[in-house]
């Protein structure tokens, strides 16, 4: 698995590729309360939201190219058949 520090760079870069995306990082220790409610178990974790929906999370660091992959298959995300999807599933 790769570290906090080996990911950053890789972070970084898609970020500056993808300046329509908002990149941000939390500070579990100073927001103990944000960070249990995500749910977040391990440093680093990988979140995407879309339209204000979480739609992707994994504990552990990506290598360039399963962050791109990441990235592409959420913008690639259709955010109205998904919910119309998720409201045919019995409850």
């Amino acid at each position: 698995m790769r570290s906090l520090a080996q990911f950053r760079p890789h972070l970084r870069a898609a970020a500056k590729r993808h300046p329509d995306i908002t990149f941000t990082k939390v500070d579990t220790e100073a927001e103990q309360a944000l960070a249990a409610a995500a749910n977040i178990t391990s440093i680093p974790t990988l979140m995407a939201f879309k339209n204000k929906t979480l739609v992707f999370s994994q504990p552990g660091a990506l290598n360039a190219t399963g962050l791109e992959e990441v990235i592409q298959a959420v913008k690639n995300l259709d955010m109205d058949k998904l919910r119309a999807d998720a409201a045919q599933e019995p409850a």
